[in-house]
């Protein structure tokens, strides 16, 4: 994929998810803001049937009150007939009826100083009745009328209870008025309808409530009230009077409201929160792999290109003695034919070792290499490895100091292996040793473990090349490709070779100051 290509393709996909999570975050607290306004609205209409409730409880039990004081009373010691309407009909059976109604006022004696002794209010308390009768007339009406008696005329006696409310509410009102809050109502009620009402509505949270009296807090209410007061605080009045004023007020508090709130729309909070990272996740994992295949494909590039010039240079080589071997000069001089021989013979050596080290990696990718271990001196690998480099290190004039523990011990290990291992680190101490090549090779036992340590003094790794450099095909580069012969393979080979043996690698490197590679055994691997 092209880089410009992969470059929108990732802009565009970043773009999309950052919408998501925008439209995501809008549409939760789109719905966090309707829940608070159906909650705020629930309480409202709570608040308002509780002070209607309350109202209405203590007009019935004033009325309750002044019906059992008439009932002891017995029959009203006044009362008054007044006639609403009369009028006549004829049924189909030529029957003339009269059809009446009334309302009687009955006045039991009963005024509001009874209930209020301070009142100054003399209007007497009065009951009314509604009576009703349907009378069959003879056919002279008039006469008929006339004789017939009151009780004749008002056979049916009914109770206006459209009019209870209606005629004890305006003075009881006044009475109520007189007296103190903690009189008319109590805590008890109050909380109990509270949860009556709020549970009605679908409002199952905690909640504290007091009732005001202007400024002033009364005894009625929770004890946890003020510890709460900065939150949302909803208001109703209590009692109000005919012209709609009030002074009373009950404030109600939610302390846990917002939990509540979240706690309506939790799953779908949840879901939606889990699917966006979800979607976040993939995208990330996406774009990373994305960007690990690209290296993936650079380091290839770059393997290829270095494999190609480490072939290079020994096919040329091949080549060239191959056309000396074809002169006539040099076909005459055998001591020359035996040099390009051998010349032709450690090139062909050297492309089959490049090979062999391609295929020893695939191998291990493929948990293929099977090891062929025995039980021998870990220290003898690490001498055999010093002979192969020796030579490259004399031609470098560098030094080599070698302090291999004495303690004789054995451990279960592939030999050949092994001895790669330390050729690969040795070489690699003196490929990036730059032109001074001090080399220092320590081994030790203790009592859990057999560590190797491969000091160089060489040009060092910054923090960024010391966690890749095991990655595979992975070398540090700096301008030319080449400065530094290599295909990448071989810090990867060693690490999957210790690791194949129970053991671990790590390196501490500074710029400028060298790099030291230590591998490290336990010895439960010891014999």
């Amino acid at each position: 994929m092209k880089k410009g290509l992969f470059t929108v393709l990732t802009v565009f996909m970043a773009i999309s998810l950052l919408g998501i999570i925008v439209i995501q975050t809008f549409w939760i607290q789109t719905n966090l803001n309707n829940r608070d306004r159906q909650f705020s609205l629930g309480v409202n209409n709570a608040l308002a049937a509780v002070s209607e409730q309350i109202k209405e409880r203590e007009l019935r039990d004033y009325i309750a009150a002044t019906q059992k004081i008439m009932d002891s009373i017995g029959s009203p010691k006044e009362s008054q007939l007044t006639e609403v309407f009369q009028y006549i009909d004829r049924t189909t059976e030529n029957k003339t009826l009269l059809v009446s109604r009334g309302i009687i006022e009955d006045t039991y004696g009963i005024f509001p100083e009874l209930y209020d002794p301070s009142t100054s209010d003399s209007t007497p308390i009065l009951d009314y009745r509604s009576i009703k009768a349907t009378t069959v007339l003879e056919e002279d009406m008039d006469n008929t009328i006339n004789r017939m008696s009151t009780g004749e005329r008002m056979q049916r006696i009914e109770r206006l209870s459209s009019m209870d409310k209606a005629k004890y509410e305006s003075i009881f009102m006044d009475i109520a008025a007189n007296k103190p809050i903690e009189k008319r109502a109590s805590t008890f009620e109050l909380e109990l309808l509270l949860g009556q009402e709020l549970l009605l509505r679908d409002i199952d949270a905690n909640f504290e409530f007091r009732v005001f009296e202007g400024n002033r807090m009364s005894a009625l209410g929770t004890e946890l009230f003020l510890q709460n007061v900065d939150k949302t605080t909803y208001k109703t009045p209590l009692f109000v009077d005919l012209n709609g004023s009030s002074n009373y007020e009950l404030r109600l508090i939610f302390p846990e409201k917002g939990a509540f709130i979240r706690s309506s729309i939790q799953r779908s909070i949840v879901l939606s929160i889990l699917f966006t990272l979800i979607l976040l996740s993939v995208f990330v994992l996406t774009l990373s792999q994305a960007l690990k295949q690209k290296k993936i494909s650079d380091i290839k590039s770059d393997f290829i290109n270095n494999m190609t010039h480490e072939f290079k240079t020994p096919i040329a080589t091949i080549q060239l003695a191959l056309d000396a071997l074809g002169t006539s000069v040099i076909a005459k001089q055998p001591d020359k034919v035996t040099q390009y021989l051998g010349l032709i013979r450690d090139e062909s050596r050297r492309m089959n070792n490049q090979v062999e080290n391609v295929l020893q990696i695939s191998s291990l990718d493929r948990r293929e290499l099977e090891l062929s271990t025995q039980d021998i001196d870990p220290n003898i690998p690490i001498k055999d490895a010093i002979e192969h480099v020796r030579l490259l290190i004399d031609q470098n004039d560098g030094l080599l100091d070698v302090s291999l523990d004495p303690m004789h011990i054995k451990m279960n290990i592939s030999a050949s292996h092994m001895t790669n291992v330390w050729v690969n680190l040795l070489e690699n101490a003196i490929k990036y040793s730059d032109d001074r090549v001090e080399i220092s090779v320590r081994s030790e036992v203790s009592e859990d473990a057999f560590s190797v340590s491969i000091q160089d003094k060489g040009i060092g790794m910054n923090s960024a090349v010391r966690r890749r450099v095991f990655d595979r095909f992975y070398r540090e580069q700096s301008g030319n490709i080449h400065n530094a012969k290599g295909h990448g393979l071989g810090l990867s080979y060693v690490k999957r070779i210790v690791e194949l043996h129970g053991g671990t690698i790590y390196v501490k490197s500074q710029l400028k100051k060298g790099s030291t590679f230590t591998v490290r055994f336990p010895l439960k691997h010891a014999l």
